[in-house]
């Protein structure tokens, strides 16, 4: 099989690898199409585990076809289409976590057969287990499935943080996730969504896709202040801070919530954040919750959710996917998903 390897930072390859063979419980998908997730970006950028072997492989949002089954699995069918739910979302299955169905937040999340695991969906075979498989619907592409984790992302979040039907929803951040999000909050109910961002075009796509109702251009506007300015000086009943990385934005959402609010992080940070706990949190009460992945939500799968959200028109991945690279230009892809600003990208897929 074609191999994306990934030897550090920017050090991106294509090379022949023997195809791997499903154990157990375990299929083998040909991959179709893999999105370039943010998180893909820390190692790119050189925020690599010192633990990780090199080269690895990666790729967690994903699509394909059923190529081979093994033993026991009788749930699919060679030549299936589907989505795959993140490898490095299995829990152990055992733990008070897993057991009340947030395998998510499980203390061995991504062991699988002993060893760290997680999916490969830049190469053009990955070997998965089949309850990770999910069957798409002849109509929904390989490309729009691939975003899916994304949309998962979304339902964990609302689920979490309900959105408030007569009020105001924020989300801080334009990328993918925001979108997705912002797609998920309004169909399920979101009465008014301000999304923030640093950039009119990915806005003015926001609200084209249906992910927002309004905008906040921060780099023309003070974003605390265009909050409260559209809501009377009250705040918004919900903040979703979704861009993570070095800047101290949990703050600047505790500032534009009203009180009695919510604030929930669903963007992974790389340096600590400082808050101010009395005259923000304290004084207005504030509920400040993560949102991390997904799993499943009372016994419901929140990947499924997300996929009978897509399939029933109730989502439009097509404006976000804004660009496409085949693997054997994985390279360009990784450099277009990280410069936004010049290649003009929302989320970029590569297609085998």
């Amino acid at each position: 099989m074609k191999a994306g390897l990934f030897y550090g930072e920017k050090d991106i390859r294509v090379e022949n690898r023997p195809t791997p063979e499903p154990g157990p419980g375990e299929v083998l998908i040909g991959i179709k199409a893999a999105g370039v997730c943010g998180s893909d970006l820390h190692n790119y950028r050189g925020n690599r585990a010192a633990t990780q072997d090199v080269p690895w492989e990666q790729g967690h949002e994903l699509a394909g076809v059923v190529e081979a089954l093994g033993s026991g699995v009788n749930t699919l069918s060679v030549g299936d289409r589907v989505g795959i739910e993140a490898e490095h979302l299995v829990g152990c299955g055992h733990c008070r976590e897993c057991v009340r169905g947030d395998y998510h937040i499980c203390p061995e999340r991504g062991i699988v057969h002993g060893s760290r695991h997680g999916s490969h969906g830049f190469s053009s075979h990955d070997v998965t287990v089949a309850s990770n498989c999910f069957p798409l619907p002849d109509h929904v592409s390989f490309d729009d499935a691939a975003i899916l984790d994304c949309y998962a992302c979304g339902v964990h979040a609302v689920n979490r943080t309900p959105v408030p039907v007569d009020g105001t929803t924020v989300i801080v951040g334009a990328g993918a996730i925001a979108f997705t999000l912002g797609q998920v909050a309004k169909a399920y109910g979101a009465g008014r969504v301000i999304m923030i961002g640093t950039r009119p075009e990915p806005l003015q796509t926001a609200i084209d896709a249906g992910a927002a109702d309004q905008v906040i251009i921060n780099a023309t506007e003070d974003p605390v202040q265009g909050v409260l300015d559209r809501t009377d000086g009250e705040g918004a009943e919900v903040v979703f801070e979704t861009v993570g990385g070095e800047s101290q934005l949990i703050a600047q959402c505790t500032a534009m919530a009203r009180r009695g609010g919510t604030v929930s992080v669903v963007g992974l940070f790389t340096q600590p954040q400082t808050l101010d706990s009395q005259t923000q949190g304290m004084a207005k009460e504030l509920v400040l919750t993560w949102s991390n992945s997904y799993s499943s939500w009372q016994g419901i799968s929140e990947y499924q959710t997300a996929l009978d959200l897509l399939a029933s028109d109730r989502l439009n991945a097509a404006p976000i996917i804004t660009h496409r690279f085949p693997q054997s230009q994985i390279a360009e892809a990784f450099v277009a998903a990280d410069d936004k600003r010049t290649s003009g990208a929302i989320r970029v897929v590569v297609n085998h």
